[in-house]
């Protein structure tokens, strides 16, 4: 089982095929294996890596969580991986490490994929789904299937798969984001102008948590971003439409 070792946590990841290299970060309700639909497609031409933030799945931590934690684990990962830049995608709190790495190390990031994710960016009017689901001390499978479409809610095989994919999540509580982001930490407006790379949002149409136009409104303070609305497709739109998804991914790295 591939490990780094990090300050006050054990860093599990997995890393398939060869060429440019994308790096996935997974959301709160998942973990590296939310991203086989991508990982079976990209692989065939690129270098995919994919890994359990800390505190999620196989990724145990002694500490509590932060953005810059997550920004570090990321480029400490592709150091082992011998990876100079890579194009990041973001999924939800993923999207909140990928984008710190851009602000931060532009060099080592090609392109930049956020879905359905405010990136940590300021938001002074989260939607109530988004106020609830953090404000529970459970893992909270119910909530984040709740998110999902309603053409993706009536399919019982795909949300077992979602609900099996979380289950990894033994440590994990929504709780613990509460503090992910300290008051000094959120990303203000004014910075996204030195986020060097292309920018992808791709958005799920029913996505409850960070709707549409909520990222649409994000994406004229970048230098060049574009948003992909996703039909039928909630909060996991890499997972209830991979086919779409990918295809936008593709075009976004190339």
């Amino acid at each position: 089982m591939p490990t780094i070792e990090r300050e006050n946590a054990t860093i599990y990841y997995e890393s398939y095929g060869d060429g440019p290299a994308i790096v996935f970060a997974h959301g709160a309700g998942g973990n590296a294996a939310i991203w086989f639909n991508q990982i079976a497609h990209f692989s065939q031409n690129h270098t995919c890596v994919a890994f359990d933030h800390r505190c999620f799945a196989r990724s145990p931590t002694s500490a509590s969580i932060t953005v810059q934690d997550f920004r570090d684990d990321l480029l400490a990962l592709m150091d082992v991986n011998n990876i100079e830049a890579a194009h990041l995608v973001g999924q939800s709190m993923g999207g909140f490490t990928v984008l710190r790495t851009a602000l931060d190390a532009p060099d080592r990031v090609l392109s930049l994929t956020m879905s359905c994710t405010s990136g940590g960016i300021v938001n002074p009017n989260p939607t109530p789904a988004l106020r609830n689901l953090t404000s529970t001390d459970n893992r909270g499978v119910e909530g984040i299937k709740a998110t999902m479409s309603a053409k993706s809610s009536e399919n019982a095989a795909l949300m077992q798969l979602y609900e099996s994919i979380n289950n990894f999540n033994t440590e994990f509580a929504f709780s613990k984001l509460k503090h992910l982001l300290g008051p000094d930490d959120a990303v203000q407006l004014e910075s996204l102008k030195d986020v060097q790379c292309p920018t992808l949002f791709i958005s799920g149409k029913e996505d409850p948590l960070f709707p549409p136009d909520q990222l649409a409104a994000m994406v004229p303070h970048f230098k060049e971003a574009r948003i992909e609305i996703v039909e039928d497709a909630g909060h996991s739109p890499y997972f209830e439409r991979p086919e779409v998804f990918n295809e936008l991914l593709a075009q976004q790295i190339g």
